[in-house]
């Protein structure tokens, strides 16, 4: 056992998953920030390509803007983060973790009841890389792999264009 792999350490990889998706669910961007070290690589193939190379680490807070650019414009997220993975390579802290998030835009925001149309659903896997920061594990390199994506897959458009009305208005 590696002097990282304790279950102290585990359990502060798990919280930072649970922060994250939490973060994310209720736009609590403190919050998402927090779970970040103030850089980091980010790697979500297609949808982080347009935004920057995954080889080049970015400001925390321009990934906070990507994310709020997207998040912001659906009426609820549920992301279930599960299957925590933990391994110690060569002194760095990596944690594969099965990703399903539902992204919802309801027709009538008053009756909160979803058909086909009002949801997308993304399946994958995030690996994250560690870093400790003052006595907080923060995410410094961050993978996701999108196994598929059930549901109106437009929404994430529609999503943005309600962001950029937002900021106009």
């Amino acid at each position: 056992m590696s002097a990282l792999d304790t279950p102290e350490v585990r359990n502060a990889i798990i919280e930072n998953y649970s922060l994250y998706a939490q973060g994310l669910d209720s736009k609590d961007w403190g919050l998402v920030r927090s779970c970040f070290a103030d850089e980091v690589s980010i790697d979500y193939g297609s949808i982080s390509d347009p935004t920057g190379s995954p080889d080049v680490a970015r400001k925390a807070q321009d990934w906070l803007l990507v994310l709020q650019g997207v998040i912001n414009g659906f009426d609820i997220t549920r992301h279930a983060i599960t299957n925590h993975r933990i391994t110690v390579r060569d002194g760095i802290i990596s944690c594969a973790a099965y990703l399903s998030a539902d992204h919802v835009i309801f027709a009538n925001p008053e009756m909160p009841l979803v058909g086909a149309e009002d949801v997308v659903t993304v399946v994958g896997e995030y690996t994250n890389q560690y870093v400790l920061d003052g006595d907080a594990w923060k995410i410094f390199h961050s993978k996701l792999v999108v196994n598929y994506s059930t549901g109106n897959v437009a929404l994430f458009g529609t999503a943005m264009e309600r962001v950029a009305e937002q900021l106009k208005g």
